[in-house]
């Protein structure tokens, strides 16, 4: 997989996204060679890896549940436990069985970017597959990594981001359509998690990155390399559009509905939208390409994932102001918090690290390598969604 380029050869947030798209290419080159790849991926194989290789984690304490975290460049997640961060298993996603392999899955040729979670059920955004992948969490097995079978939905090309409807009625999902120059192939698609099918779709002049929704669920909020989209739910029709955010990458929406905060991934700040007028309010000045960010359930506090400044931006969103700037080498793009919002969980999209923080005191908790590579194997790996919760995952 090719190293992001320089900031002077290409926009940065564009060579990121070569560097993320770029795995479902890798993921249909090693499908080729998946006969080769059956011993080495054995699930005894890869537990034996972890001894060898994963990084101490005897720091990382934390709430009882789970991380799932998606690894678009391995075609699997992990699936971690959050009381001291313990890989239990990495698991196949979004791949369609080989013919003559019985119940193993062994074909390699997806690439999951982004991951959702809705109680039990597992959502995954498969970019190389043009698929959904639904898994519940609740089967998961730690004796095999290809457990349970999973529901694959058709979608549209290449979907990135998506989003469970806050009532868990839809999944939204953002086909950001192939990266050949080719915009109006992008579009939102709609599942119904009733009937795991597509039940509406909607064709869109540029591609959609990431989806955010009101807390009543009637408005849905979708970055675009044109601006902000404001969809309405019921009708999955566009009602307005923010332009002038620099190259929007995600979004978060205040408890209260009132306020959208978008990373403006080109000027380097977060720009503070009313809901009520569809207006730029104010801007905050944070690191450099800002990616994804995160807000605590009371709506006090948004994290930023700078990448190219290696930090989080910590911002009150009473004062407009960052109180906080937390260190975290290897380009952090993903992030989460527990449910009872005492950590935030930072995905390094080169390093391949995951870094939990204390959210009272901003200090370091403990960090662990994804999956069962070396540390720094971010070309393997790639941590670009995280959802946690207070279930633990089974064998945690």
């Amino acid at each position: 997989m090719a190293t992001r380029e320089s900031s002077t050869s290409r926009p940065t947030w564009a060579s990121r996204r070569v560097i993320i798209a770029g795995a479902a290419a890798v993921a249909l080159a090693a499908a080729g060679a998946a006969t080769a790849l059956v011993s080495y991926h054995s699930a005894a194989d890869r537990h034996a890896g972890s001894a060898r290789a994963r990084l101490a984690a005897t720091s990382c304490g934390g709430p009882a549940g789970a991380a799932y975290v998606a690894l678009p460049g391995y075609q699997a997640f992990d699936a971690v436990n959050t009381a001291n961060c313990d890989l239990i298993q990495q698991y196949n996603v979004g791949d369609s069985l080989v013919p003559g392999t019985g119940t193993q899955d062994f074909n390699y040729d997806s690439s999951e970017e982004g991951v959702a979670l809705s109680g039990d059920t597992l959502y995954f955004a498969d970019t190389g597959n043009d698929t959904v992948a639904v898994i519940n969490a609740a089967d998961l097995n730690p004796d095999n990594y290809a457990t349970p079978p999973e529901t694959l939905i058709h979608v549209g090309f290449n979907p990135q981001g998506l989003a469970v409807t806050p009532g868990g009625s839809q999944v939204w999902v953002a086909d950001t359509g192939p990266q050949t120059g080719q915009p109006s192939l992008g579009g939102i698609s709609v599942i119904s998690t009733a009937s795991d099918t597509v039940t509406s779709t909607l064709s869109l002049p540029a591609d959609p990155r990431e989806i955010a929704f009101s807390p009543s669920g009637a408005t849905a909020y979708v970055t675009t390399g044109d601006g902000l989209l404001v969809i309405d739910t019921a009708t999955v029709k566009v009602t307005a559009v923010i332009p002038g955010l620099g190259n929007p990458e995600d979004a978060a929406v205040s408890p209260d509905g009132k306020t959208v905060y978008v990373t403006n991934t080109v000027q380097g700040v977060v720009d503070v939208i009313s809901a009520a007028t569809n207006r730029v309010t104010g801007t905050i000045k944070v690191g450099q390409l800002p990616w994804q960010l995160v807000l605590s359930s009371d709506g006090s506090t948004l994290y930023v994932a700078d990448g190219d400044s290696n930090a989080i931006s910590v911002i009150s969103t009473k004062s407009g102001t960052v109180t906080d700037t937390i260190s975290d080498a290897g380009d952090p793009v993903s992030l989460a918090l527990t449910p009872d919002g005492s950590q935030l969980w930072v995905g390094g999209l080169t390093s391949a690290i995951v870094t939990v923080f204390d959210t009272a005191t901003d200090s370091f908790v403990g960090s662990f390598n994804v999956g069962f590579g070396g540390a720094n194997a971010g070309d393997g790996d790639e941590p670009t969604g995280i959802v946690l919760t207070s279930t633990p995952t089974p064998g945690g």
